[in-house]
């Protein structure tokens, strides 16, 4: 009986609280360590032609290679790391070349290519374009049209 006057979540802390320790916490863990360098991967320029999207471009703001595994988004934001996407590119490819150690085959991953204006914009494109083709098609018949009666008179 006593069991059912206390409520099972007693201890429990509320999610908002967890959320904002592990928020509070998170600049006091210590940084992941640089991974070494290897026979494939030698220094940042390589790195950066690996994973390819014309990453390249941005070698020459990375001195070292420890700056490079230490710097955050916002630091490689100063630096004039732009577009965000390119950032958060690099900054994928290299946390997963540091999980696995340095053993990663490096490669490009392509970016997709929308067909048609994309899943939203589809039924629109596709619309449009057939709208497109049958009025050229009514301006050849038309032409052909003038072009036949011109020749009778």
């Amino acid at each position: 009986m006593f069991r059912r006057l206390l409520p099972t979540n007693l201890f429990a802390a509320p999610r908002s609280a967890i959320t904002t320790l592990t928020r509070a916490l998170h600049p006091s863990l210590p940084p992941p360590p640089v991974p070494e360098r290897t026979a494939v991967i030698p220094d940042v320029t390589t790195f950066l032609t690996k994973i390819g999207r014309n990453t390249t471009q941005h070698a020459a703001k990375f001195e070292t290679w420890e700056q490079f595994f230490n710097l955050t988004s916002a630091q490689m934001k100063a630096l004039g790391i732009e577009p965000a996407r390119d950032r958060k590119y690099i900054l994928h490819w290299r946390e997963a070349f540091r999980v696995a150690g340095g053993r990663l085959a490096l490669r490009e991953h392509k970016r997709g290519v929308k067909i048609d204006g994309g899943e939203r914009r589809r039924k629109e494109v596709r619309a449009k374009r057939r709208a497109a083709e049958n009025k050229d098609r009514r301006q050849a018949a038309e032409n052909e049209k003038v072009e036949k009666g011109k020749g009778f008179v």
